[in-house]
């Protein structure tokens, strides 16, 4: 993959590799001659491009396969070595397909990234004001890819099938947020005070907010009770689970009406508690989807 994002400028020709840099449009000369190519052209596999020359000329014994002609037609469209050129350099594929001598992490990761089709609800957990920690789980949960019960009985594990916050329903994505009566009390507690309606759908709700024209105020709000009201449950429901500890849904809703008010307090710290990520959440979470 490194071939297809790299070129070696040969200028000197000291440094770069004959064999495994991409210096001609053939790319790596050994993929071309495969390993018979350095007996072959009687180059060593440490050889540089220099080596390949004499006298300022390129020095080559006479081909004896199709590929080895091919590579030395090749030769004759690259100048020989000049130490006047300066040293090689190497480029990097640039946005436009084409290479310069500045790489970009960006760019290459555009390059090789799987691109696919932006999803409605993607404003709705990455926007500006979102707390890190809530937008990702927020968006493990829009991809249905939290360990839910449901899910871990799939891979064959031996855990209970009911949800531990209502104990009346199957733990499902779709039952946790937020069919479920004590996650759809607490979100719809603090979303119908901008929403007027607010659907016991995670995608729904996502759908709404996303399409509902709402200020520069409002917008953001909603978004946070959204993806903070996601984050307070799935901590709770793991809370249960694994330390046995309860919060009541009024505890609960003094939680995210706390958060939602640091995440929308002018003050100077609100950054700084915002993005006070714990990593050791993070690493659990991941810890548990490793197996999706």
């Amino acid at each position: 993959m490194l071939n297809d994002f790299m070129r070696c400028l040969v200028n000197d020709e000291t440094s770069a590799s004959f064999w495994f840099d991409t210096w001609t449009l053939l790319g790596p000369l050994i993929s071309v001659l495969g390993e018979d190519g350095p007996r072959m052209l009687r180059l060593r596999k440490s050889a540089t491009v220099f080596d390949a020359t004499r006298n300022g000329e390129w020095h080559l014994p006479p081909a004896r396969s199709p590929a080895a002609e091919t590579v030395q037609i090749v030769l004759t469209s690259v100048s020989p070595p000049s130490f006047d050129k300066g040293k090689d350099l190497y480029l990097w594929r640039k946005a436009d397909g084409s290479f310069g001598p500045l790489f970009s992490s960006k760019t290459t990761w555009e390059h090789i990234r799987q691109k696919s089709p932006t999803v409605f609800w993607s404003k709705v957990v990455w926007f500006k004001e979102h707390i890190p920690r809530n937008a990702f789980v927020t968006w493990m949960a829009m991809l249905r890819r939290l360990p839910t019960r449901d899910r871990l009985r799939s891979w064959g594990l031996n855990v209970p099938a009911a949800c531990v916050l209502c104990s009346s329903g199957i733990e499902t994505h779709h039952h946790l947020f937020f069919e479920c009566e004590f996650s759809s009390s607490l979100w719809k507690h603090f979303a119908r005070q901008i929403l007027a309606a607010a659907p016991s759908d995670l995608h729904s709700s996502a759908a709404l907010i996303n399409h509902r024209r709402l200020d520069s105020t409002r917008g953001p709000v909603i978004k946070l009770i959204f993806q903070s009201a996601i984050y307070l449950i799935w901590q709770e429901r793991n809370a249960r689970i694994f330390t046995s500890t309860t919060t009541s849904a009024s505890g609960l809703s003094r939680a995210l009406d706390r958060l939602i008010r640091i995440a929308s307090s002018p003050s100077p710290l609100r950054t700084t508690r915002l993005r006070c990520c714990s990593s050791t959440f993070l690493v659990f979470v991941l810890l548990e989807v490793s197996q999706a």
